[in-house]
């Protein structure tokens, strides 16, 4: 038995139907591809696609077409926790916040983003909160420069200049200088004022980082010296996460 459509749902299952088709295509979809696919004209899907990236559930790539945003792979990750590389990495978070203390976190690469996908909080009543599909410029703070500085360098050009006069170049390339010289980032108040940060990309083997895991807590507690104190073992714990991203599909983490 068909349930009864419910009335004025059409706008929302359009919406839907173009959602399913970008996450399926392989590549970044053009406009006119994502209508046909779904019987739409190319207004009508422009409209409803513009909504879908205000909402960061589709966004822009840079040669044209559409492909998943970050709010979606926030999601993705919260209903898929039986995929390898979140099962490895779940109680993995558990371990560094206890051994922390502080809050840890999974950022993946959504475009220019760094998007939080996992994470496990500090017992602490003041600490990081962890909200699934929150993202931040991969730019600015510890999460997002650790992966920014192992990108080829026309990337990083790109990535700074699509982010205007929001980056001030030279802190930037200081910070991405440091990631390199000490194979982790470290940032205090750049993304949420109180908080410090540290953070180690996951390298593939070709040595481009598809994510990174931070530890982040208020930096009255969570010092500087408290966290370059743990990043050979955050280096270590990234290092085995390392080996699941190199089997898991790249649609979400591919630039």
């Amino acid at each position: 038995m068909t349930a009864a459509r419910t009335e004025g749902g059409d706008t929302a299952r359009r919406a839907l139907r173009l959602l399913e088709a970008v996450a399926a295509a392989s590549s970044p979809a053009a406009l006119q591809d994502l209508a046909d696919m779904v019987g739409l004209s190319k207004s009508t899907a422009y409209r409803l696609l513009r909504v879908l990236q205000e909402e960061e559930y589709v966004s822009r790539a840079d040669a044209g077409g559409y492909r998943i945003g970050a709010r979606l792979m926030g999601l993705a990750a919260e209903v898929m926790p039986r995929a390898d590389v979140f099962a490895g990495a779940r109680p993995m978070l558990r371990s560094l916040a206890d051994l922390s203390g502080e809050t840890a976190t999974l950022h993946l690469r959504a475009g220019d983003e760094a998007v939080l996908v996992l994470g496990a909080e500090s017992d602490y009543e003041l600490r990081r909160a962890a909200r699934v599909g929150s993202a931040t410029p991969l730019y600015r703070g510890a999460s997002g420069q650790a992966i920014l500085a192992s990108l080829p360098d026309p990337e990083i050009i790109a990535i700074m200049r699509r982010a205007g006069g929001a980056a001030k170049a030279e802190e930037v390339e200081r910070a991405l200088a440091s990631v390199r010289t000490n194979g982790y980032a470290l940032s205090q108040a750049a993304n949420y004022p109180g908080l410090l940060g540290i953070a180690v990309p996951i390298l593939t083997t070709s040595l481009h980082a598809v994510a990174s895991v931070a530890i982040s807590g208020p930096s009255d507690r969570w010092t500087a010296r408290r966290a370059t104190a743990i990043a050979d073992l955050l280096t270590e714990r990234c290092a085995r996460l390392a080996s699941l991203f190199e089997t898991s599909s790249p649609t979400a983490t591919h630039g």
